[in-house]
């Protein structure tokens, strides 16, 4: 858990999914708390991981680069990145940066953790989670 004064996070695991929630402004002076909140959640073994971004209040193009390094390294480590916007100030920031059509986008927490995969298949079946959006 991180308390900066600009941005604020915690998690919450389980066996499927690991929930980064954020809080706050991700900008340039946030940036590296970010990513290490980030890296934190990635080290955990679940097979998803779901940044939730409701009560992010401002979302920096620093941010978005932290995104799209996470979703690669999720990638690498055979996990699903998440982001769920919560309708927040994110939301604009990432449909205008075209990061929707990139990043495994959800309105709601609960929507984007809608459909987990199997534990013990370690695979994250695409057309099965678009359908389910």
């Amino acid at each position: 858990m991180s308390e900066n004064g600009l941005l604020n996070w915690h998690v919450e695991e389980d066996s499927d999914v690991v929930v980064l929630h954020i809080a706050g402004e991700i900008d340039l002076a946030s940036e590296d708390d970010f990513a290490e909140a980030l890296a934190h959640a990635l080290d955990m073994p679940t097979p998803v991981v779901l940044v939730n971004l409701a009560e992010v209040t401002f979302l920096g193009s620093a941010a978005l680069h932290v995104l799209l390094q996470a979703n690669e390294e999720a990638h690498r480590r055979k996990q699903a990145l998440r982001i769920a916007h919560g309708g927040s100030f994110a939301q604009r920031v990432l449909t205008v940066a075209g990061l929707d059509q990139v990043l495994d986008i959800y309105e709601t927490k609960q929507s984007a953790m809608s459909w987990l995969p199997e534990p013990s298949d370690g695979r994250h079946d695409l057309g099965v989670r678009d359908a389910k959006r």
